[in-house]
């Protein structure tokens, strides 16, 4: 055998068993954008049972648009063709909370979303806080948030 067909061989082969993308990715991280301009609406008085929204009809039965003057006060677009919405949602409080995402990661096929939850001063309302985060479909995965100090 002429070592040319050798090398040609071992190359076909070796690309069969190539890695798809997405397929066993490890601690990769995530680019995502912060939406605004969003509440939680009324009829949501519980933490979501799942966090990911991948259509608008899904999106718009828990959040409504919170639009303020100015050009910062449109709410964020998500294009739901490109891209997706993942949410951690608190219950409701009588406490001002913020929720700050610290990071990322895609892990296989399982995104870990890190935050921070910080409990601020007593109200004189309930209120129900809300952080969601848009991400490129080349990333969908199951979602896991991971609360951090």
């Amino acid at each position: 055998m002429k070592p040319a067909f050798i090398v040609i061989s071992i190359l076909i082969l070796s690309s069969c068993n190539a890695v798809k993308p997405g397929d066993k990715v490890l601690n990769q991280e995530v680019p995502y954008e912060e939406a605004k301009n969003y509440f939680v609406k009324n009829n949501v008085n519980a933490a979501l049972d799942n966090p990911k929204f991948e259509t608008q009809q899904d999106f718009d039965k828990v959040f409504g648009m919170a639009t303020t003057m100015g050009e910062s006060g449109k709410p964020t677009p998500i294009d739901f063709s490109k891209e997706f919405a993942v949410a951690q949602v608190e219950d409701p409080s009588t406490q001002k909370v913020e929720l700050k995402p610290v990071s990322i990661r895609k892990n296989a096929n399982i995104l870990e979303i890190k935050y921070r939850k910080i409990i601020g001063e007593n109200q004189s309302y309930t209120s129900q806080h809300a952080m969601i985060l848009i991400i490129d479909n080349k990333y969908n995965g199951d979602v896991n948030f991971v609360k951090v100090q």
